[in-house]
């Protein structure tokens, strides 16, 4: 068991690799909020990131799952994410230009996270963790399941149709 005097020991957390990590992550935060247009929007901006990354994870086993994993497709959706993540910057900043109340900012914003809400709904279809959606969302976004199943199977016989030609 460790005394208390371990415990409150902060000479650990005073590092210079923490102290450089925190300078960095500190610039970060405030570029972005620059860029962003303040801390509102870090948190919309937060919420896009994460349905994002949920996307992208429930992308990701869907595809290992019927086989159509391909990193090529995986260096596009990289391309994909950091447009959808500028979009957003970018209506800030033409807010700010033409002195609008947030509103080109939360049409990027908007459109961006609904397209990524359905993509995601389609992915935990498609990976099989559709009893966390309700069915009526499931129902909701069948289009896109249909399209993401015929998008996976164009891969797949890309794929094997690559390796049948070495």
């Amino acid at each position: 068991m460790k005394s208390y005097l371990e415990v409150l020991n902060l000479s650990n957390l005073f590092t210079a690799r923490t102290g450089v990590i925190g300078a960095i992550s500190g610039t970060a935060g405030s570029v972005l909020s620059k860029v962003y247009g303040g801390e509102m929007y870090i948190w919309f901006v937060s919420a896009l990131l994460l349905g994002i990354a949920l996307d992208w994870i429930g992308g990701t086993s869907a595809s290992k799952k019927d086989a159509s994993y391909g990193s090529a497709y995986g260096i596009q959706g990289i391309m994909r994410v950091a447009v959808m993540l500028a979009l957003p910057a970018f209506g800030a900043v033409l807010d700010h230009i033409l002195k609008t109340p947030n509103l080109v900012f939360f049409m990027f914003w908007g459109g961006l996270m609904f397209h990524t809400l359905v993509s995601m709904s389609a992915n935990f279809k498609r990976a099989g963790w559709n009893v966390w959606i309700p069915t009526w969302a499931i129902d909701f976004v069948a289009s896109e399941i249909e399209a993401k199943i015929k998008r996976s199977e164009s891969r797949t016989q890309n794929t094997v149709t690559k390796g049948d030609e070495q």
